[in-house]
């Protein structure tokens, strides 16, 4: 964040990954991080309404490997508020929670990054631990939050927030 704070221009999520890629190759240069890394099954929370699902693969936006740990980082960089938007928010989280739970990944994180004045708009508090079936323009949304988290934004000096949550092993 304070790469980010001190002028790296963001404008995009992949910016946000590139940011965050080069700090963790600078803190841990014995792992092997990737981005956009296809796992070997499908945790994804949703579908394009009328799409077939059958092959899909899910992807994750960094994937760290060491030799005693894998990491999953599910990555967001909110410009906007819209149902779509905070969906995405609770659909990262059971993505990740799925692929901890399934052993591709020992822990994961999902870190959101939101644009200034749009944290106002988005929700903050204890997220329902439930099954969430939506349909929310041409996406269906199909799946279960676990674990216990809250939104927190942590407001930077430069206007925006960060939100993170960490999913570990039960």
């Amino acid at each position: 964040m304070e790469r980010i704070e001190s002028g790296y221009p963001l404008n995009r999520e992949v910016d946000f990954q590139s940011v965050l890629f080069g700090e963790l190759y600078k803190a841990f240069p014995k792992a092997v991080i990737r981005f956009e890394h296809t796992l070997a099954e499908d945790y994804q929370s949703y579908k394009m309404r009328g799409s077939n699902t059958a092959r899909r693969k899910s992807r994750v936006d960094l994937h760290i490997a060491s030799d005693t740990k894998v990491v999953v980082i599910e990555l967001k960089y909110f410009k906007g508020s819209s149902k779509e938007d905070r969906m995405d928010m609770l659909t990262d989280l059971a993505k990740v929670e799925r692929i901890v739970e399934s052993g591709e990944a020992n822990e994961g994180f999902c870190i959101q990054l939101v644009e200034k004045n749009i944290i106002k708009r988005l929700p903050t508090g204890l997220i329902e631990t439930r099954l969430y079936k939506e349909k929310v323009g041409r996406w269906d949304y199909d799946f279960e939050i676990k674990g216990k988290y809250q939104i927190m934004p942590d407001l930077r000096d430069d206007g925006r927030a960060l939100i993170l949550h960490h999913v570990s092993g039960w």
